[in-house]
């Protein structure tokens, strides 16, 4: 009997089904984690932040292993480098202004500027 020779290169393509059952296992752990993040009463940034930093470690096992990002060549880990630079970049003043502007106004200082039973006058063409 001879060796088929495609027979090595069709073992090399085939799931390690333990390590999925792992990532799995990881990805149920992750979400348990994120729902405790959520019953635990954190202030709003940093439950959000907790929560998005769950997210982005389950995001890479599943890119890694999922969407078999693991054994790419290194030009395509650099692409990934400068896609999530460039998020990151977007994503930071957002995080930055809702940690500000709960600093700036208060639902109690709006309601200071406007007494109860002091109407300001319509205008028109308002």
């Amino acid at each position: 009997m001879s060796k088929n020779p495609d027979a090595a290169t069709h073992d090399e393509h085939r799931p390690n089904v333990a390590l999925y059952v792992k990532v799995f296992a990881a990805l149920m752990a992750l979400t348990l984690i994120t729902v405790a993040i959520s019953k635990i009463h954190l202030p709003p940034a940093q439950a959000v932040s907790l929560g998005l930093f769950v997210a982005l470690i389950k995001a890479a096992l599943v890119a890694a292993l999922f969407m078999h990002l693991w054994g790419e060549n290194k030009l395509i880990h650099k692409a990934l480098w400068v896609t999530v630079g460039l998020g990151a970049a977007l994503i930071l003043p957002i995080i930055d202004f809702v940690l500000i502007s709960g600093q700036h106004t208060s639902r109690a200082d709006v309601a200071n500027q406007h007494p109860p039973g002091h109407a300001e006058p319509a205008t028109e063409g308002h």
